[in-house]
């Protein structure tokens, strides 16, 4: 077995705690050992493949803070893909939105009551600012209060899978939201799939300007240009980092979701249960982002996407269906997560019958890509019908199996099987 695929499913750093005396992971090829961690739990996660690089801890539940706000971002985005919000539309600010109702000291974008603010400038104020505010005010506006918002919240996160993750309000004030990091960085991965714009719009910003002379109210008007810097420091000086979010409260520690891209390579780490001052290097916040910049530094440095061509994959025939042909789909992107040292000897092939039968639904499982290395398998990607077919009529039932069986008597396929 190739010791870069062992390392897909086993943390390296366990790995290379056993290796002999004298004979370093350098030496064999291996990916370094992971840098050492102030979080509690940490996971590395390849965007495009889903592959887990590096896991600490990655099942113990801990509060999210203000990583909450990711799953408020993906609610607001539904609503806007089902037209019933709008980024444009503006949001009369209620008091209750606001400080002194938000505890002293929360992270705010300064909302102040009866200001009207722009759904969009509400996202970018959750995203990069972190303002409690601006979840509670686009939580209100959605479901009329953060209580029936978080049950919203569940159902979502229920309905892609997550087991584990649980929330009673918007912003993540609350220690009774709960996480994972093993999960919260597979939600990372389908918020960035179903949600692509986030990154440009909202995640990626340096910093936004709030408020501004449109946002005056009758008792307030904003003087002068007030700049808000995003709260994520990697963002503004980690070469290639784009988002996501960080979060704190006292029951929690430092929370950091990153992601970052490079030469068609994109990580997401999550980092939970950070220390504070007194902890190795430092205070909280530069621990944070030390910890977060050093995962990243080490993932790059050992692993990468692949997207080896496979060929082309020509439609199927069909046995006794109203098409006699269906085409073949992925499930997921035809791409692999490598070891660097191994990259060299990646192969790929397509494991394919030579025909189906009807009734087929669209999206069931026909055959798969397969991505090895030596022999090792790294990953499968599923190929699945395009489209359904339903059950021919009697003289196509009649037909087909006419020539299947004279197609069995003499030996021929008349079927193109695909490799």
């Amino acid at each position: 077995m190739a010791f870069g695929a062992i390392l897909l499913l086993f943390s390296s750093a366990a790995f290379a705690a056993h290796l002999p005396a004298g004979l370093s992971s350098a030496a064999l090829g291996l990916p370094d050992a992971p840098p050492r961690l102030n979080a509690r739990s940490a996971v590395v996660l390849d965007a495009s493949t889903g592959t887990i690089v590096y896991a600490k801890n990655p099942d113990l539940v801990i509060p999210p803070a203000s990583l909450t706000k990711l799953i408020t971002l993906h609610i607001v985005y539904q609503e806007i893909a089902a037209g019933r919000l709008s980024r444009d539309e503006l949001v009369t600010i209620d008091k209750r939105d606001c400080s002194p109702y938000i505890p002293y000291g929360s992270s705010l974008m300064y909302l102040r009551p009866d200001m009207r603010v722009s759904v969009l400038d509400l996202m970018k104020g959750a995203a990069v600012v972190s303002g409690n505010d601006a979840a509670f005010a686009l939580a209100r506006r959605i479901s009329g209060s953060n209580e029936a918002f978080a049950v919203r919240m569940n159902e979502a996160v229920r309905e892609l899978g997550f087991t584990q993750m649980f929330f009673v309000e918007p912003s993540g004030l609350s220690e009774l939201n709960r996480i994972t990091a093993r999960e919260y960085a597979l939600f990372c991965e389908r918020y960035l799939q179903l949600h692509p714009e986030a990154i440009a719009e909202l995640h990626s910003l340096h910093y936004i300007e709030f408020p501004r002379p449109e946002h005056a109210t009758a008792d307030y008007t904003p003087k002068g240009r007030i700049i808000q810097y995003n709260r994520n420091s990697l963002v503004l000086d980690y070469p290639g980092c784009d988002g996501l979010k960080t979060g704190y409260i006292i029951e929690s520690g430092y929370n950091l979701a990153a992601t970052a891209m490079r030469d068609g390579t994109r990580f997401i780490i999550v980092t939970l249960g950070g220390g504070g001052p007194g902890t190795e290097g430092g205070g909280g916040v530069s621990q944070r982002s030390h910890d977060g910049a050093a995962l990243l530094d080490w993932a790059f440095a050992s692993y990468e996407t692949l997207r080896p061509q496979v060929g082309a994959v020509a439609p199927l025939r069909v046995w006794y269906g109203a098409k006699s042909r269906v085409d073949v789909a992925p499930s997921a992107a035809l791409a692999v997560t490598v070891p660097r040292s191994e990259a060299g000897e990646l192969e790929s092939r397509i494991d394919l019958p030579p025909s189906v039968e009807a009734p087929l639904a669209k999206g069931a499982r026909i055959g798969e890509v397969v991505y090895s290395v030596n022999g090792t398998v790294l990953r499968r990607v599923d190929l699945v019908a395009a489209e359904t077919v339903g059950r021919g009529n009697f003289f196509i039932l009649v037909r087909d199996a006419v020539e299947r069986f004279f197609t069995g008597l003499f030996g021929a396929s008349g079927s193109g099987r695909n490799a």
